[in-house]
Formats: C-alpha cells, sequence, structure tokens
C-alpha cells in the first residue's frame, strides 16, 4: 500500500510540475510572438537605388521644402531633404511606404500612429525599442508637419542661411539620439549637390 501511495504522490508531482513548464512556455511563446508582431525598423543601403530615382526623390522632397521656406524662412531645403534621403532612404523605408513618415517622427498626427521597434543612442550605447510614429495620409503632409516641428522646437531662428548651422542647431537642441546626425545630413547635402535648393529658396524670396 505505501509503494502504491508513493507512486501515485510522485505521478501527482511530476504532472503538476508539467503543468507549471508548459504554462510558463506558453507565456513566453505568447510575448515572443507579441513582439515579433510588431516589424523592425532596418536601415536600407542606398547604393542600389537608380540615380534617376535618388534624383527624382528628391525632387519630390525639395520642391515643397522650397515653398515653405519661402514661407516661413526657417528649415533650409537643403537640409529637409537630407533628412528625408537619412531617414526614409529615398522614400523606401518601411515607415515611409506604410505610414507615409518620410523623417521617424514620433507621435501621432490627428490620432493616427504606427508602432515599430527602433534602434536609439543612450549612453553611448546602441538600444532597440518599441516606438509610436506618425502616420501621415501623404508625403505632402509628412513634410509640413516636420517644418512646424523643426521651426517650433529645434530651428527657431530665421532668415539662417548656412545648411551647417541649421544642422548643427538640429543635433545641439536633441532632434535625433545619433551623435553623428549632423555630420551625416552634411555629408548628404554635399554629395547630392542639396544647397542648390537653398539657392532658389533665397533668390525666389528676393
Amino acid at each position: 500500500m505505501r509503494k502504491q501511495s508513493w507512486r501515485v504522490i510522485v505521478i501527482l508531482l511530476v504532472t503538476f510540475a508539467v503543468l507549471i513548464v508548459g504554462v510558463s512556455l506558453r507565456g513566453q511563446l505568447s510575448h515572443h510572438a507579441q513582439r515579433n508582431s510588431v516589424p523592425t525598423l532596418v536601415q536600407k543601403r542606398p547604393d542600389h537605388f537608380s540615380t534617376r530615382q535618388k534624383r527624382s526623390f528628391i525632387n519630390r522632397v525639395g520642391t515643397p521644402a522650397v515653398k515653405l521656406y519661402l514661407k516661413n524662412r526657417q528649415v533650409l531645403p537643403s537640409v529637409v531633404i537630407a533628412q528625408a534621403i537619412l531617414e526614409s532612404q529615398f522614400g523606401t523605408s518601411e515607415l515611409t511606404t506604410t505610414a507615409n513618415n518620410l523623417f521617424g517622427i514620433k507621435g501621432t498626427y490627428h490620432g493616427q500612429s504606427v508602432q515599430f521597434y527602433t534602434r536609439e543612442v543612450e549612453n553611448g550605447k546602441s538600444i532597440k525599442v518599441l516606438a509610436q510614429f506618425r502616420k501621415y495620409p501623404n508625403l505632402a503632409s509628412s513634410i509640413a508637419d516636420h517644418n512646424q516641428l523643426v521651426s517650433e522646437k529645434f530651428i527657431k531662428a530665421k532668415n539662417i542661411l548656412s545648411y551647417r548651422k541649421s544642422t548643427r542647431l538640429l543635433q545641439a537642441n536633441g532632434y535625433a539620439t545619433d551623435p553623428h546626425y549632423a555630420a551625416k545630413l552634411n555629408r548628404l547635402i554635399v554629395k547630392y549637390q542639396l544647397s542648390r535648393y537653398d539657392l532658389k529658396a533665397i533668390n525666389e524670396r528676393v
């Protein structure tokens, strides 16, 4: 009788342990599935884009950027275009194709947003975080909203004629967590000769 009793107890203990492990695994799998259901923003290399694709994208952003500079004389078109190139990889990023968000601006736009995992730099280290990004009805809305945001919070001075001063202000005022953000924008402006849009805006203003 004692042997049978011990056998029953052992069976019950084993069954209980299996149930606990099963619940734990289900919880972990559920959490893992939930994390995997949210896409991760991945930066693509622009090398595979044709010259025609690049020129088309630059013009699509540059034209409204010039008009906005004529309106408030704050955010130089070259800076707007460089940011769009860097943040959206010439408009091909998943955030842009999903939410028309060219600049990686977080938050909501008229109550609309999408979620992505992204890389942030904190205390000199790159970490992966879940972030909420604004979703726009079209690219024009994204450019106009970006212009307003930058004008109000990051480049508050008017009549800035130097793109280097503008990118330095973006960096100093915390637009991005990347410590090399301003330098990256400057390189893009030089590489694609984006300052020609600044000259166009300044000459039209005059």
